[in-house]
C-alpha cells in the first residue's frame, strides 16, 4: 500500500519558491501535507505568503522565526517587519500553531511506525542538530556530538524524526533513532538555489525519503526583497543567490 506525506520546511516568506514547491507537489500523489515551520520572516512576501498557506489543506507547525514573530519588538527589525506586514490577526494564527505533528501510517504500530515532524528538534525549535556537514561547505557548524544529540532527542520515539531549520538534506541515527533533516523551500543553504522540499513514503515497514528540488524564477524574489522595504534587504539577497547562510554582521 502506497502512503506518502510530503513535508515542506523553511519557506521564509518567499512565495515564488512555494508556488513552485506546490505545483511540483500537485503531480506527485501523497496523502497529506505538512509545513514544519518557518513560515514567513527572512522574505519579502510574509502576508502573501500567510495566505497562500491558509489556503492549503495541510498540517502547520511553528518554527523558531514564527515565535520570533509572535514576540517579536522593534529592537529586532526583522521580525518586526514581517509582524507588521501579517497584522494581529497572522501574528495570532502563529500563536496558535503546534510545535509538531505525530502521524501513524496505515497498518503501522504508534509510537515505533510513526513520522514525527518537527521543527528543529522534538525538545526545541531552536536546537542545531548537525547530523552531516553540508557537503558543499556552505554551513558553519560541526556535527554535533552524540551525547548533545541524545538531549536533543529527550528520549523521543518515532519510525522517522524528520525536521528542517539547517536548510539542507542529511541523515543520521542516534542512539538507535532514525532521523533526517530536509532542505529548505525558500533559503536553500546548500549551494543549489532550487527549492527543496521532502516526500516521506511509507513502505509498510520504515519511512523512505525522497528529496525534491524544484526551479523557480529567484531573480524575481531577490527583486522583491530589494524594492520591499525589509531591513538587511542585500543579506536576504545575497543568501537567496549564494544559497548559503550568511551572518548579518556582513550587511549592518
Amino acid at each position: 500500500m502506497s502512503y506518502t506525506i510530503a513535508v515542506l520546511a523553511d519557506v521564509h516568506g518567499n512565495l515564488a519558491a512555494l508556488e513552485a514547491v506546490l505545483a511540483d507537489l500537485s503531480a506527485q500523489p501523497h496523502e497529506a501535507v505538512v509545513l514544519a515551520g518557518d513560515l514567513l520572516a527572512n522574505g519579502p512576501q510574509p502576508a502573501e505568503t500567510l495566505a497562500r498557506i491558509q489556503e492549503l489543506d495541510a498540517q502547520v507547525i511553528y518554527g523558531n522565526m514564527d515565535e520570533a514573530i509572535v514576540k517579536a519588538t522593534p529592537d529586532n527589525p526583522v521580525v518586526w517587519w514581517a509582524r507588521q506586514q501579517v497584522g494581529a490577526a497572522g501574528v495570532a494564527y502563529l500563536e496558535g500553531l503546534p510545535f509538531a505533528h505525530r502521524i501513524t501510517p496505515p497498518g503501522g504500530e504508534a509510537p515505533v511506525s510513526d513520522l514525527l515532524v518537527v521543527h528543529s528538534t522534538p525538545r526545541s525549535v531552536y536546537d542545531i542538530l548537525i547530523l552531516q556537514l553540508e557537503p558543499y561547505g556552505t554551513n558553519f557548524m560541526a556535527t554535533t556530538p552524540e551525547e548533545d544529540a541524545a538531549e536533543m532527542l529527550d528520549d523521543t520515539r518515532a519510525g522517522l524524526i524528520v525536521y528542517g531549520h539547517i536548510h539542507y538534506f542529511s541523515t543520521g541515527m542516534v542512539r538507535g533513532q532514525p532521523i533526517r533533516s530536509i532542505g529548505s523551500v525558500g533559503f536553500p543553504f546548500d549551494g543549489d538555489r532550487r527549492a527543496a522540499y521532502a516526500l516521506l513514503h511509507w513502505d509498510g515497514t520504515a519511512w523512505q525519503l525522497s528529496a525534491r528540488r524544484v526551479p523557480y524564477a529567484y531573480e524575481k524574489t531577490v527583486a522583491a526583497i530589494r524594492r520591499s522595504g525589509q531591513p538587511l534587504p542585500e543579506r536576504y539577497a545575497q543568501m537567496i543567490l549564494q544559497a548559503k547562510w550568511l551572518p548579518w554582521t556582513q550587511f549592518s
